[in-house]
């Protein structure tokens, strides 16, 4: 705990300086949000310790998924509000079946699968046009598209970059 509030303050120090506004309430933001990401990524490992060897890579990954994530939300959103501004533009809605291919291994690994399909299944959820209706486990999440030929052409390779990012994040 000690070892991730000191790292949060500065991971603090370091968001003030990304976001060039020196403020103490800024630095508190960016202490707060950094001590919640080093308490998710800590929560799933084997041990409660971060270490400082994994933790670049971990932030590298989580800032990569965060980057895939806006660049979907972004074109998701304006395929949406053509289908709301075009009448002629078709609604071929219906669900697909998105595996998670995750296969928990170890003690925590039911755990850590959990959390990567519910975390996956967010980012899926947030972008405009789709929503995860079901889950068979945490192998299968079933998916409501707007449009199910364009959604299926892109889920499984949508879906293996983000379960990329999230198994550096976790593991």
């Amino acid at each position: 705990m000690v070892q991730r509030l000191v790292l949060a303050l500065f991971m603090g120090l370091a968001w003030m300086s990304l976001t060039l506004g020196v403020s103490l309430g800024n630095f508190i933001v960016g202490a707060i949000l950094s001590f919640a990401i080093l308490t998710l990524i800590s929560s799933n490992q084997k041990s409660s310790t971060l270490t400082l060897r994994q933790l670049p890579q971990q932030l590298l990954a989580a800032t990569m998924y965060t980057l895939i994530l806006f660049r979907d939300i972004y074109l998701s959103s304006i395929d949406v509000a053509k289908r709301v501004i075009d009448p002629a533009m078709p609604l071929n809605s219906g669900i697909i079946a998105v595996s998670t291919q995750y296969t928990p291994t170890g003690s925590d690994g039911e755990a850590t699968a959990d959390t990567i399909a519910a975390i996956s299944a967010h980012g899926i959820t947030i972008t405009p046009g789709e929503l995860v209706v079901d889950f068979d486990g945490n192998q299968v999440m079933y998916v409501h598209c707007l449009d199910v030929v364009a959604s299926s052409a892109v889920a499984e390779s949508n879906q293996a970059k983000r379960l990329v990012f999230l198994r550096r994040i976790f593991l």
